[in-house]
């Protein structure tokens, strides 16, 4: 993808979001060709009321699907198209694969408002209802969580030349680039908003193209993808947890499909997807090359880079494992909008430890405090996610290019961490990893003032931060002390039988030490406990 690029875009959304007024801006910024599906199925065939009336819903949606798979071969088009259009995934896969879509998105209110002064509504055959708005209301609600997979962008109180500014200024940047260097070859992290139908140009991927995907992302994502030659969806049963069974349902996909050692395996969903494909990868016909699609805030700013691949066991977390660099990996801010409040607030804290490792301006980003309670309608975040997850990245890319194989500096990464493993072992589900590791960066810097090692005043600092982007400062149970070090000492992050804890000296100043007093890490889990 360049500036030049002249790849379609794609406007989704529910009627009276502003898709054809803004489309038609779009169009003269970018100097395309402005095409409104409805419109043009109107020319050739008359117009949409009549061909319900006349020839069934279900004629209409192949009209529809027909127009989508020609548009999909033309470039340098804005495209409009109907509300229902882009919830077939039929047309998903032909409009995007030589396109970006965006859905624009609006209150019932405001869409009733709009509509209302359409001299073209009575067209609608779907609003000839009694209670049109009361309709209204009841489409979004069937049909929001479907838009929810594309890049979003809100059109409330906002100017339709100024939505179409910001979507020309997204069309025509590309995505933020980073080059990884490590010792079995360098690959590139690419970040950018609506580009996962360009996995295979970012990644350049020849070969065949295999998926794999948990049920619920594929769901939203995988007909964005374009064409694939094999998708394996995870099971319910194995997919939320990284275990040799998920691998084995992998392995026994590729080896019915006669996957072969030219195929790339490409992991699209959260960290546990991206370590079940990364040992896949590793292992299957000794080694197939890697891409990693992250679609959750943790996935993309940390177990994404690396190439540490860990899978679980009864007892205990990534204690089988290897290292699998990817040959790329591209990450699509658009899917963190479809995350849960609490899931986005869990991947934030991979976001605050990597700001305290580095104190770099991403420290003052989140102290700012504009990343409490993010919503994914907020009509500016996809260029504030690209930023956000451009600089966490960064961050972590110094730390592993300079220890490659986890043998030194590279520890520092689990600031926290030795007390999330605990808390989550103990808490038994109660905490996701992203709100234990939260309590557990809040930990490591009491524990780092209690080892006279940090300042006064640093603890505090960590915690606001914690509680800037939305995660709890304490445990939300009681969690006996003597079980949560119990639970540290089968952490493998332990060495020669001694707890391993990183500390700060300071913000951007972390170390690593073994040094700790059963009484002094006694206290620091009682300060954790609720009240």
């Amino acid at each position: 993808m360049t500036k030049s690029d002249s790849r379609n875009i794609v406007l989704t959304g529910f009627m009276g979001t502003g898709k054809t007024t803004v489309g038609r801006l779009l169009a003269d910024q970018l100097g395309y060709q402005f095409v409104d599906t409805d419109q043009l199925i109107e020319q050739r065939h008359g117009t949409i009321a009549e061909i319900f009336r006349t020839r069934g819903e279900e004629a209409f949606r192949q009209i529809e699907r027909d127009l989508a798979a020609e548009l999909g071969d033309r470039d340098r088009l804005v495209i409009s198209t109907g509300g229902r259009l882009m919830l077939d995934p039929r047309n998903v896969t032909s409009l995007s694969r030589n396109g970006r879509v965006f859905c624009l998105v609006a209150t019932p209110d405001e869409i009733f408002d709009r509509i209302v002064k359409d001299e073209s509504r009575i067209e609608r055959p779907l609003l000839a209802v009694p209670d049109p708005r009361q309709r209204i209301v009841e489409l979004l609600a069937e049909r929001s969580p479907e838009y929810r997979r594309f890049a979003q962008l809100t059109t409330d109180m906002v100017r339709a030349d100024t939505v179409a500014a910001d979507l020309a200024a997204l069309a025509r940047s590309d995505p933020h680039r980073f080059a990884i260097d490590n010792p079995s070859g360098g690959y590139e992290f690419s970040v950018g908003a609506a580009v996962l139908p360009f996995v295979r140009q970012l990644a350049h991927i020849d070969g065949p193209l295999v998926i794999v995907t948990s049920a619920a992302v594929g769901e939203l994502y995988l007909a964005s993808c374009g064409p694939v030659d094999l998708a394996v969806t995870l099971p319910n049963e194995v997919g939320s947890t990284k275990t040799l069974a998920a691998v084995q349902h992998v392995y026994d996909a590729l080896l019915d499909a006669n996957i072969d050692r030219s195929a790339t395996i490409v992991s699209l969903g959260d960290s546990d997807v991206g370590d079940v494909s990364g040992f896949v990868a590793a292992t299957y016909l000794r080694g197939l090359d890697l891409v990693h699609c992250p679609t959750d805030l943790i996935a993309m700013v940390d177990t994404s880079i690396g190439g540490k691949v860990g899978l679980d066991v009864p007892h205990g977390k990534n204690l089988i494992g290897l290292f699998k660099q990817p040959r790329a990996v591209v990450a699509d801010v658009a899917t963190l909008q479809t995350l849960s409040g609490r899931d986005f607030s869990s991947g934030m804290a991979e976001v605050v430890k990597h700001a305290l490792l580095a104190g770099s301006p991403l420290l003052t980003e989140l102290e700012s405090g504009a990343w409490h309670g993010l919503s994914h309608e907020q009509r500016d975040a996809l260029g504030r996610l690209q930023v956000l997850v451009a600089q966490a990245i960064q961050v972590k890319i110094a730390i592993v290019q300079d220890d490659p194989f986890e043998e030194s500096r590279r520890a520092v990464l689990n600031l926290g961490h030795t007390f999330a493993y605990a808390f989550e072992q103990v808490g038994g589900g109660a905490l996701t990893h992203g709100e234990a590791v939260g309590v557990g960066l809040i930990a490591a810097a009491r524990l780092s003032e209690k080892l006279g090692l940090a300042a006064s005043g640093l603890a505090d600092r960590v915690e606001a931060l914690i509680g800037g982007v939305g995660l709890a400062t304490t445990l939300p149970t009681a969690m006996p002390v003597d079980a949560l070090v119990e639970a540290m000492h089968r952490d493998k992050k332990r060495k020669a039988g001694k707890l391993r804890f990183v500390v700060l000296r300071d913000i951007g100043d972390p170390s690593v030490t073994d040094d700790v007093p059963a009484s002094t890490l006694a206290d620091v889990l009682v300060s954790l406990q609720p009240d």
